[in-house]
C-alpha cells in the first residue's frame, strides 16, 4: 500500500493492533524513501499585494524580485502562483463550426467558470494529499487574473501578453486594444538605454496587435537609420561600476588582470582622463552608473571606455575617440531584437543597412 493509503487507514482505524501494524508498515515505507536534497537560497520579495479575503482570511499575491526564480518556500512547501493557458485549441472545431460564440465577453465568462471549477477540486485534493480538513482545504483558492487577445511567449518567465481584462476590469478602453503585461524582457532591464526601451515597447505593441510583418520590419529599418545618426557616446550600454577600487588594486599587484568588461572600461576612462590632463571631468569610482562604449582598433589597444552618467559635459578628447558604431549597434539593437522577437523567425538581418563606401574603404 502507498503511504497515503496507510495514513488514511491509520486515521480511520479504531483497532489498536491494526494501528500498530500500520505504523510499522509506515516506518518501513519511509525508510525506503531516498532523501532529496533541495538547494535553498535567500531571495528578496519584490512585492506583497493584498488581493481579497477568503473566509475572513487575507489572500496575498507575492511577487519575487528574481524573475528567473519566481517561487518561494512556505512552511517547507514549494509555492508558485501562476499558470497561463488557452482553451482555443480544445474548442477549435466547435469555434470554427460556429457552435461556440468566441468573443471577448464569452471568453471571459468561460475562463471565470473554469477558475470556479478548478477551485471546487481543491478541498478533496488537500484532503488526499495532506489530510487537510474540508474547512481548511476550502481556503485554498485560485483566481482568474488576466485574459489577453495575443501573447508572445519566448521562454519560461519571459513573455508578453496584450491584456484586455484584468481581475474583472476591462483594459481595452479609451480607444486602446488593451494593456501590455511584460515579464523578463529587455525593455525593462536597467542595462537597456531608455530610448531603446521605448523602441522595443513600440515594436512589441505592433507585434501583439497583429501588425503586418513588413510594417514591423520597416519600423526597425527606420529606427536603425535614426540610430546611426546618433553620436557614438549615445550608443553605449548602461552599467553600474562596482568594485573598481578592488580590481584596480588587484591589477596593480598582479600586473594586467582579467577584469569584467564594464570595470575595464571604467578604468580606461580614468586612465585617459589622466593622460589628457583632464582635471574637470568626473573620475569613475565604486558604485557609479556609467555608459560603456565600444572602440575601434587604436594605438592604445583600448577596446572599450565608459563615462559617468552624471557627467554633464563630456570632454572633447572623449568625443574624438574612434567609437565602434557597428559593434554597439549589434549589442544595443541586434541582440535586443533577437531576444524579443527572434522566436518569430523573421528575417531580422534584412533590416540592416550597411554603408557600402565605409565597407570598401575601412581598414
Amino acid at each position: 500500500m502507498t503511504l497515503t493509503t496507510l495514513f488514511k487507514t491509520l486515521i480511520h482505524s479504531t483497532n489498536t493492533e491494526e494501528q500498530v501494524q500500520v505504523l510499522s508498515d509506515i516506518r518501513k515505507n519511509i525508510s525506503k524513501i531516498k532523501p532529496t536534497t533541495i538547494s535553498l537560497h535567500r531571495a528578496p520579495v519584490k512585492s506583497v499585494k493584498k488581493v481579497r479575503q477568503a473566509n475572513n482570511e487575507y489572500v496575498y499575491d507575492i511577487g519575487m524580485k528574481n524573475e528567473k526564480k519566481p517561487w518561494l518556500f512556505g512552511n517547507n512547501i514549494l509555492l508558485h502562483n501562476s499558470v497561463y493557458f488557452s482553451a482555443y485549441e480544445t474548442f477549435k472545431k466547435d469555434i470554427d463550426a460556429k457552435r461556440i460564440d468566441w468573443n471577448k465577453e464569452s471568453i471571459i465568462e468561460l475562463y471565470d467558470e473554469m477558475a470556479d471549477m478548478v477551485n471546487e477540486t481543491f478541498p478533496q485534493f488537500m484532503y488526499d494529499a495532506f489530510h487537510c480538513p474540508k474547512s481548511r482545504g476550502e481556503v485554498i483558492k485560485a483566481g482568474r487574473e488576466i485574459v489577453g487577445t495575443t501573447g508572445l511567449f519566448i521562454t519560461k518567465k519571459r513573455y508578453a501578453v496584450l491584456v484586455y481584462d484584468k481581475d474583472g476590469k476591462r483594459q481595452d478602453i479609451k480607444g486602446k486594444e488593451g494593456k501590455i503585461k511584460a515579464m523578463g524582457l529587455d525593455l525593462r532591464r536597467s542595462d537597456t538605454p531608455v530610448f531603446i526601451q521605448k523602441f522595443l515597447s513600440e515594436l512589441l505593441e505592433m507585434v501583439l496587435t497583429d501588425a503586418p510583418q513588413e510594417k514591423v520590419l520597416e519600423h526597425i529599418v527606420n529606427f536603425r537609420i535614426i540610430f546611426k545618426e546618433r553620436p557614438g557616446w549615445e550608443k553605449g550600454s548602461p552599467k553600474r561600476a562596482n568594485k573598481i577600487t578592488y580590481y584596480q588594486a588587484k591589477e596593480n599587484d598582479e600586473g594586467k588582470a582579467r577584469l569584467p568588461g564594464h570595470v575595464r572600461a571604467s578604468i580606461n576612462w580614468n586612465t585617459l582622463q589622466r593622460m589628457n590632463s583632464d582635471k574637470y571631468s568626473m573620475s569613475i569610482v565604486d558604485g557609479m552608473k556609467v555608459i560603456v562604449c565600444k572602440l575601434k582598433n587604436n594605438p592604445l589597444g583600448i577596446t572599450s571606455v565608459a563615462y559617468p552618467v552624471d557627467e554633464l559635459r563630456l570632454p572633447q578628447w572623449f568625443k574624438e575617440l574612434p567609437f565602434d558604431h557597428d559593434a554597439m549597434e549589434t549589442i544595443i539593437i541586434n541582440k535586443k531584437l533577437e531576444n524579443l522577437i527572434g522566436v518569430l523567425h523573421w528575417d531580422l538581418r534584412s533590416t540592416e543597412r550597411t554603408n557600402m563606401f565605409e565597407s570598401l574603404f575601412e581598414f
